[in-house]
């Protein structure tokens, strides 16, 4: 796992970088983040935990990917009913982020704006100098601002790509994964891990196998990060946003 899902660095960094550029334009981009739920049978021990909003049994799997649909982080264990907030605040990705050790110290220039290596994650979540959220749509977005938002969400599509691609491949994931609760993680890891194997050495995949499969959350809630915005990334979010016009 630690050979195949890890996060860019170097070369591996500068090729992700423009891969995700030629996708859209969107310049930075050092990964997608999402979330999904894995189902699960019912635990012997404290079941209401896992039980989800969605009505069902499952641990939740957060995952960045890539450019070209592998995954680079993935964080699963959590039960299927706790926060998605608490979920993200616990992982190494929002603490690597909060430190300053997510990507190498690779800048750019954009309009007077020194742009970091950053993240896309959808409106679920903070806007941070290393995460770019789209704006809030309350009906008065500029046409800059609708434009960031349209490359934004093209861009990030390849995280939910990237769970579908998953799922299509390792059907038990669809299903209740019927393992213990303690070995749930090692399944999706070993999944993910294989995923991965099967991406980067040209495995293709059956498009009949997507057919059915959800990928990313529907409707992610992280409310309570989201007013942890600041200054820094607000300057990179409108300068990223006037040079995609």
């Amino acid at each position: 796992m630690p050979k195949y899902i890890c996060l860019p660095t170097g070369q591996r960094l500068i090729e992700n970088i423009r891969d995700f550029r030629r996708i859209n334009g969107f310049p930075q981009v050092g990964g997608a983040i999402d979330g999904t739920h894995i189902p699960i049978v019912a635990p012997r021990d404290n079941p209401a935990d896992y039980y989800n909003r969605k009505g069902w049994y499952s641990m939740v799997c957060q995952a960045v990917v890539d450019a070209n649909y592998c995954f680079t982080n993935v964080y699963v264990g959590w039960p299927g009913r706790v926060h998605d907030a608490r979920i993200f605040s616990n992982s190494d990705i929002y603490r690597q982020g909060e430190n300053g050790e997510l990507f190498p110290q690779h800048t750019v220039n954009i309009n007077g704006t020194e742009i970091p290596v950053f993240l896309l994650g959808d409106a679920a979540y903070p806007l941070k100098s290393w995460l770019m959220r789209p704006f809030s749509d309350f009906g008065n977005l500029t046409y800059e601002q609708k434009t960031f938002n349209y490359k934004h969400s093209s861009t990030r599509m390849v995280v939910e790509g990237s769970f579908g691609r998953l799922k299509g491949r390792w059907r038990c994931l669809l299903k209740r994964l019927d393992v213990a609760t303690v070995r749930v993680p090692y399944v999706v890891c070993s999944c993910c891990t294989l995923h991965n194997f099967c991406e980067v050495h040209g495995d293709g995949i059956n498009e009949q196998w997507l057919n059915g499969v959800v990928g990313g959350q529907d409707n992610v809630f992280l409310a309570n990060l989201q007013n942890n915005q600041n200054n820094y990334a607000e300057n990179i979010r409108g300068a990223v946003a006037s040079y995609l016009v």
